[in-house]
């Protein structure tokens, strides 16, 4: 009676547990997440379906998960924001409690208070229509034309206790109504262009309006009633009652379900409300909306999405659209699923449930059941039961119902085959235990020819030829081409496959098993799960490499590889595959892999338990059984196109940590397409928002600034840092990865330029490189002109040294010839003393004349050499025969030479060369032109030579002659050259050709 009472209860509890299994998945966004606060006054979805939030301490803007703040200039005094509307010109606006209303229209705002007209400042709701904004407040009525922002407050409130408070608005065939919190329901009628209020219904209170085709709903304090809402306007409202608590708001899906936000006020009783059938049904649990004070609800029909404000705990999103469901089945463990029909079998730790094609349980075998057939068997069967010593896993036949461990369930035939720790059973597709197979197998299966699969653990592999009578082959352990440690099995074609979690793959064909990892086939040595897709390819998933596809059909050709790095997660829990879509559970949820694109289903979807321990693809449903209840996937829901990233927007940009100017924004986005900065300004923050996307958790963000760059590594955070960016110009591209549509978009948002200094500027340079041109002139101006003085100064010196050389020459000179005239003195030879005075004298007044000259022309030199010549050759009494020989190219009067260059040397001859003895002295001078540059002057004499030479041809006069032309013609080496012999001495003197102008 016991056992039957127990039963009767699991079944009660499993049945109720299933048919509540409407969970949603519900995500909850607070101020944590960026909202300015979680009392939530008012939801609203402008044009472009972005949700508008009002909150008791501010206004938010939510896009895509994240939240934009508005921020108020100061002549708004209150940001409790009640309602928010949108007019058609696309301005926002917005009721406060306390300060009035405001209109922003994305740069700037415009007040409406007491002051401009309004009834009271404490506004509570909002209506746009045609070109009029009606605003709601404690004092009634105001109606603000947007064109010309005229206000004007219709007549006809009828105050209570000095109130009367505006709730809701509504808008029935191009007419406004509103409701008030203690007078009932009223029309504003404009006659003669002056608007007044007519009372429609009266009722002692309405907090709220919900006009959903012919009827009308209306929030009375602690129920919801509903009328006709034909019968309202013709005096004839009949209302039903219901429910226990106060509705606040209202919203209806594509569906058509109608939700209500609803709020105690003094008790508990609020929540999210589904009402249907003349009913309010709480939906709180399964929609995860764990507030009780709810005031506000609003769809989405862009996304599907519901949302949910809260006086408490911000807002819910919830996701409406059916992709996932989740049972909590009693928060029971989930082991297996089987499929046939439209049946359902769930095996779970208290035993294992058939749901019809309603999914209402009809049948469990619990533990119990199982447990007192393998007694009944081991008890009365006639045969034998197997044991460890004859090769078996041998059964623990002492172990209790409640601790019976199932392993899997598998369909064959019209068969269910349940596998546990107390043995394995044959059930009826009706839910009765047909056989028990006494053997411990953690997997099992059958053959192509359906012959019964019996994996031991370390022990090797049966096939039964018949399993009830366990009539058996078994292929040993010892064998290498025997599966080991198998974790799967599955038939394709005309193989049997058995993966294995150690020793890779085998086969079983024609009788025999063979090792593709000792066969050198396939590598592979760790396995975890194996299916097949539609084409008939195996897929084999690894635990450290990833995902393989095998064509088998003719050999075993490997078709792709899906590294193991490229999946999202790090545990594999199972495999299946669904229209050539591989479906990869992880520890993260479903990855979905399809052509080289992957996608990832998580929490942020409904999968909020992704620590998968079962899985059955049936049809179009994916089966996930986990430790707390299980969840169905509609797999056509979840590999469909969906919306990815459609555009980037910059939310706000910070330049060396300051904001910009706000002017560049409307609607609280940056609106220019470039920025521009001076050189110092070089570090960007930049926040931005993706829109069009469903789920902002799976998106990663990379960036560039030139296409030539590498990318940026990945982020999950929607911001851009630049830090210290040289003067250039960039291109910012952000590319997105959205894991839940599993495809990659690249946006171009902003072109920077980093100005350069003015030092790096083309004009600076151009300036700097004028000026290093002038100052390279100057400075070559100067130094030539320096050049040109030093050249003047050394002239100036040598000529200074040569008029110094000359005036040591003169003396020199002036002495031998005083010495001449003492000797004809001494003589007593008056006459040639005379002669020789006068000589003397005008060789004297030549060489005056030519000692203020640097040089002086070849004719000119030969005058005063033949003058010299005269002088002195009286010594000797004109025994000396001389000749001076001119080079016919040569120009006497143009070519010039030092001055008094050669008379030394001819000083020397009469000094040194000759004496009274020599017999026929003579000497020559030549002049010749040696070519353009060069001048030879040449003296020779056939006096003594080589033998008289030191002592006589060492005179100061060639010392001077010599210093003089270094300093004349410093570039000219070795000018002059003696040469000495037995009959003679030559001197050969080499100059530039010096022309006179």
């Amino acid at each position: 009676m016991r056992l039957v009472s127990n039963y009767i209860l699991l079944l009660v509890l499993l049945t109720a547990a299933f048919s509540n299994a409407q969970y949603r998945p519900t995500k909850n966004y607070s101020t944590a997440d960026g909202l300015t606060n979680n009392a939530v006054r008012s939801l609203f979805l402008d044009k472009n379906q972005e949700l508008w939030i009002g909150t008791e301490n501010g206004i938010s803007k939510f896009e895509n998960g994240h939240f934009s703040s508005l921020v108020l200039p100061k002549i708004i005094t209150n940001n409790s924001c009640w309602d928010i509307a949108q007019d058609t010109q696309g301005n926002m606006w917005f009721a406060t409690y306390g300060g009035g209303v405001f209109k922003y229209d994305g740069e700037k705002y415009s007040l409406f208070d007491t002051g401009k007209g309004l009834p009271d400042n404490r506004a509570h709701k909002l209506l746009s229509y045609n070109d009029k904004i009606y605003v709601g407040t404690e004092l009634g009525v105001a109606i603000i034309d947007i064109k010309t922002n005229k206000l004007v407050v219709p007549n006809g409130i009828v105050p209570h206790f000095g109130v009367f408070i505006v709730t809701y608005f509504m808008l029935y065939k191009d007419e406004v109504y509103f409701s008030t919190s203690n007078e009932g329901i009223f029309k504003i009628v404009v006659k003669d262009d002056i608007p007044h209020i007519e009372q429609i219904l009266a009722a002692e209170h309405a907090f709220s309006l919900g006009q959903f085709g012919s009827q009308l709903f209306v929030g009375n304090k602690a129920s919801l009633n509903q009328f006709e809402i034909e019968n309202v306007l013709a005096n004839k409202a009949e209302t039903r009652s219901f429910g226990s608590t106060t509705v606040w708001d209202y919203a209806a899906d594509k569906q058509g379900i109608l939700y209500a936000a609803a709020w105690g006020v003094f008790d508990q009783s609020g929540g999210l409300y589904t009402v249907a059938n003349n009913g309010m049904t709480p939906i709180s649990k399964e929609y995860g909306v764990d507030s009780p004070n709810i005031l506000n609800v609003i769809y989405n029909s862009k996304n599907d999405f519901l949302y949910v404000g809260s006086k408490d705990r911000g807002i819910y999103e919830v996701q409406l659209g059916r992709t996932i469901d989740y049972n909590p089945f009693a928060n029971k463990k989930v082991i297996d699923f089987e499929i046939f029909d439209t049946h359902k079998v769930i095996v779970h730790g208290d035993g294992l449930s058939f749901l019809d094609g309603s999914n209402v349980i009809s049948k469990t075998i619990t533990n119990e059941a199982f447990k007192k057939y393998e007694v009944g068997y081991v008890t009365n069967s006639e045969n034998k039961v197997p044991t460890h010593k004859e090769g078996y896993f041998e059964l623990d036949y002492k172990i209790p119902a409640t601790q019976i461990e199932y392993y899997g369930l598998i369909k064959h035939q019209q068969s269910l085959w349940l596998t546990s720790n107390i043995g394995i059973y044959e059930i009826s597709l009706k839910g009765e235990i047909i056989n028990y197979i006494p053997l411990h197998s953690y997997k099992i299966g059958f053959t192509n020819n359906n012959k019964f699969i019996e994996t031991i653990p370390y022990a090797g592999v049966r096939i039964y030829d018949d399993v009830y009578n366990l009539k058996a082959k078994h292929y040993s352990e010892f064998d290498k081409d025997t599966p080991l440690n198998v974790v799967g099995i599955l038939n394709n074609r005309d193989k049997t496959y058995f993966i294995s979690l150690f020793q890779g793959l085998y086969t079983y064909i024609n009788n025999k098993c063979q090792s593709l990892l000792s066969a050198n086939v396939w590598k592979e040595d760790k396995l975890k799960f194996i299916t097949k897709n539609q084409d008939g390819n195996l897929i084999i998933a690894s635990e450290l490499s990833g995902i393989t596809i095998v064509d088998d059909s003719r050999s075993f050709k490997i078709l792709q590889k899906i590294p193991k790095g490229k999946l999202l997660g790090n545990t594999i829990n199972f495999l299946e595959s669904y229209k050539n879509y591989i479906l990869i559970g992880t520890d993260l949820g479903i990855n979905i892999y399809h052509d080289g694109n992957l996608q990832l289903f998580d929490k942020d979807q409904g999968l909020k338990d992704a620590e998968i321990i079962s899985a059955k693809l049936s049809g179009n449903t994916l089966w996930l059984g986990t430790k707390k209840g299980f969840y169905t996937v509609n797999l056509d829901k979840l590999i469909a196109e969906k919306n990815t990233v459609s555009s980037i927007e910059i939310k706000d940009i910070k330049i060396n940590s300051v904001p910009i100017s706000r002017k560049h924004f409307k609607w609280m986005r940056y609106t220019e397409t470039a920025l521009l900065c001076d050189y110092s300004q070089n570090t960007i923050a930049i926040d931005f928002v993706p829109k069009g996307h469903s789920y902002s958790n799976k998106l990663k963000f990379r960036y560039r600034l030139k296409e030539s760059n590498q990318w940026s590594p990945y982020s999950d955070k929607p911001f851009v840092y630049l830090s210290y960016l040289p003067a250039d110009a960039y291109k910012l591209e952000i590319e997105v990865t959205d894991m839940h549509s599993g495809k990659v978009k690249t946006f171009s948002i902003l072109d920077i330029n980093i100005k350069h200094p003015f030092w790096e500027t083309t004009w600076f340079m151009a300036l700097i490189a004028l000026i290093t041109i002038i100052i390279i002139v100057l400075i070559t101006a100067n130094i030539k002109k320096q050049a040109k003085q030093k050249a003047v100064n050394e002239r100036e010196i040598s000529k200074a040294k040569l008029e110094a050389l000359l005036s040591q020459m003169n003396p020199h000179f002036t002495f031998n010839a005083l010495t001449s005239i003492q000797s004809f003195v001494f003589n007593k030879d008056v006459i040639n003393s005379s002669i020789y005075i006068s000589e003397v004298a005008n060789l004297m007044r030549q060489t005056l004349d030519n000692s203020s000259k640097q040089a002086i022309s070849i004719e000119n030199e030969i005058h005063y050499l033949q003058t010299y010549i005269l002088i002195e050759n009286k010594r000797f009494n004109n025994r000396i025969v001389h000749k001076i020989t001119i080079d016919a190219d040569l120009n006497q009067e143009q070519v010039s030479i030092p001055t008094m260059l050669l008379q030394p040397f001819i000083e020397n001859i009469f000094k040194h060369a000759f004496d009274d003895k020599h017999i026929n002295p003579e000497f020559e001078i030549a002049f010749k032109k040696l070519n353009q540059e060069y001048l030879q002057i040449s003296i020779t004499d056939n006096g003594y030579g080589k033998k008289e030479m030191t002592s006589n041809h060492n005179s100061k006069g060639l010392s001077i002659a010599t210093e003089r032309l270094k300093i004349m013609q410093p570039n000219n080496v070795n000018p002059i050259e003696v040469k000495f012999s037995e009959t003679g001495t030559t001197v050969v003197i080499t100059l530039f050709l010096d022309r006179e102008n």
